[in-house]
């Protein structure tokens, strides 16, 4: 009886102990396993974090390469439309210099009775002596001067996107029955543009009149030479530039 008490003792303390040590290696198993956990918790996390980075990155690099893109296509236009401006510039600049020439060569006829071709500022400037087209204080166009207009009606007619303003310009010279230098101006400027809307048939759209007196000299007034330099209409033809101010976007 007592040899079988002593085994059940034994065999119990072996049990404990047995048990005691597996107890020991599950709690480290358990806590190792907690470890790990935790560690894939964080990497989990790392990896997430990374993730939104690369999200946000590519968010970003999707932005640059749009903005990009953009930059290129405003780049492209702007260069088209800079091309447009210079052929229309050019365009423009043969116009004038077409304009010119031809005036340069109708007016050959006129030379003698001192008319001058100028350019310059877009405009053709042909200033013609009122002596050519009016007698002493008149505002009537005479034969001559109707032949010198019918110079400056074909130049119209063959552009007829050119308009002309007619400036009429006198001396200090006072002339009875006007009221004053002014109006004398301003009547020859009408009388020209009568002439060339009614026997030229020119479109009185085209036509503008302007009288400055004698408040626009060239020449003194002090000499006969100058005043008679003074006495002169100027007409002035102006091409079509509203391609150039179209392109340039000059309007709202």
């Amino acid at each position: 009886m007592k040899h079988f008490l002593n085994f059940c003792f034994f065999a119990f303390v072996s049990i404990v102990m047995m048990s005691c040590g597996t107890n020991k290696k599950l709690a480290a198993a358990n806590d190792k396993i907690s470890s790990l956990s935790n560690e894939v918790n964080a990497a989990n996390a790392t990896i997430a974090d990374r993730d939104k980075q690369i999200s946000q990155l590519k968010e970003v690099s999707s932005k640059n390469y749009q903005d990009a893109q953009d930059c290129k296509l405003a780049k492209d236009a702007a260069v088209a439309e800079l091309n447009k401006i210079e052929k229309e510039l050019e365009a423009e600049a043969n116009a004038i210099d077409s304009v010119s020439k031809r005036a340069e060569a109708a007016i050959d006829k006129l030379i003698d009775a001192g008319a001058e071709v100028t350019m310059g500022d877009g405009v053709v400037n042909v200033s013609m002596p009122d002596k050519f087209l009016f007698q002493s204080g008149s505002s009537i166009v005479g034969a001559k001067g109707k032949e010198g207009l019918a110079v400056i009606a074909e130049i119209l007619q063959e552009y007829p996107n050119t308009e002309a303003i007619i400036v009429g310009n006198t001396d200090t010279t006072h002339v009875k029955g006007k009221a004053d230098n002014w109006s004398l101006s301003t009547e020859r400027a009408n009388a020209v543009v009568r002439i060339l809307k009614d026997t030229y048939k020119i479109d009185p759209a085209r036509l503008t009149a302007a009288g400055r007196g004698k408040f626009k000299p060239v020449a003194s007034n002090a000499t006969a030479e100058g005043r008679e330099m003074n006495r002169r209409i100027e007409i002035i033809l102006i091409p079509d530039l509203s391609g150039l101010w179209e392109m340039l976007d000059l309007e709202e």
